[in-house]
């Protein structure tokens, strides 16, 4: 069994690495779900990467293999990561973990995204070259109105009405809460995240505020999150291997982009200066140098 041989063979880091890319992505997933709430403490910032940027299809597969993965000695159960999530944390930040492992976020189909697809014209000529008109992805009357409904559950009053926010944050699809949180400045003059910021805190600040960025620039998120797995002293190496990993195929060409911005180096450079052996020739090969 070449599992087996990678287990047997291999060791640290590297092995953890090569395992990620050998198991199937929803797997890899909830292993680290089961890490980060079994092992010692509760990893938040684990739990929140992966339940606030995963898709309703990648949600729901991680529902079917979380049972095996996590437990295999209890029976299998697809509300199995709902009752783990109620039992290692709490409040709000409980409420909002719940909503988003249940994979009930609505998603514009693919014709939907189809339709939105028009041809840019240049003095009323085709060019051959086509954008997306996100405004006929959103309902933009209802984009005012949860706008209206998020000031009204936070800035407007004293205490906030946690419930709304994670109505909001964890019911509508990505275009629409985009819409939302433009609609959210015309209404306030300030951003979502700054609002966020001022009316929650803790790990559900940070829930909402993952949600938020995701949105806005997800590959920009996810760069922000391998700097702070990068910089200091030690290195966090399993949030390092997820992303990366699960990263690849998908936009790990935006996230170079956004870190050598941020950073003004590439995360080639950092991996490469901040790893080393096989491991560091892995993540590299992975990462790519350009």
């Amino acid at each position: 069994d070449l599992i087996e041989d990678i287990e047997s063979e291999l060791s640290g880091d590297y092995r953890s690495a090569v395992m990620a890319l050998f198991v199937p992505p929803a797997v890899y997933d909830a292993y680290c779900i089961k890490e980060a709430i079994y092992g010692p403490g509760t990893d938040e910032a684990s739990l929140i990467e992966i339940l606030m940027t995963r898709t309703n299809p990648q949600i729901n597969e991680l529902r079917k293999v979380y049972g095996d993965v996590a437990s295999p000695h209890r029976k299998a159960s697809d509300a199995l990561i709902e009752k783990d999530i109620e039992g290692d944390t709490s409040g709000d930040f409980k409420r909002l973990l719940v909503a988003a492992s249940q994979g009930d976020r609505y998603e514009i189909t693919r014709e939907q995204l189809e339709e939105a697809v028009e041809e840019i014209t240049v003095e009323g000529n085709g060019t051959g070259m086509y954008n997306v008109n996100y405004s006929k992805l959103a309902d933009m009357g209802q984009a005012k109105r949860d706008a209206e409904k998020l000031f009204k559950a936070g800035e407007d009053r004293w205490g906030t009405d946690e419930e709304e926010f994670i109505r909001i944050f964890s019911t509508r699809h990505y275009y629409q809460l985009r819409a939302t949180w433009n609609e959210y400045v015309k209404l306030t003059q300030r951003d979502i995240t700054n609002s966020v910021d001022r009316e929650t805190s803790g790990d559900f600040r940070s829930g909402l505020k993952a949600i938020a960025q995701n949105i806005k620039c997800r590959p920009k998120y996810f760069a922000e999150r391998l700097k702070k797995a990068i910089k200091g002293l030690g290195t966090d190496d399993k949030t390092l291997i997820r992303i990366v990993v699960s990263r690849a195929e998908i936009d790990m060409v935006q996230i170079k982009k956004e870190f050598l911005e941020m950073n003004k180096q590439t995360l080639w450079k950092w991996i490469q200066d901040d790893t080393s052996g096989d491991y560091r020739k892995l993540l590299c090969a992975i990462v790519g140098k350009n």
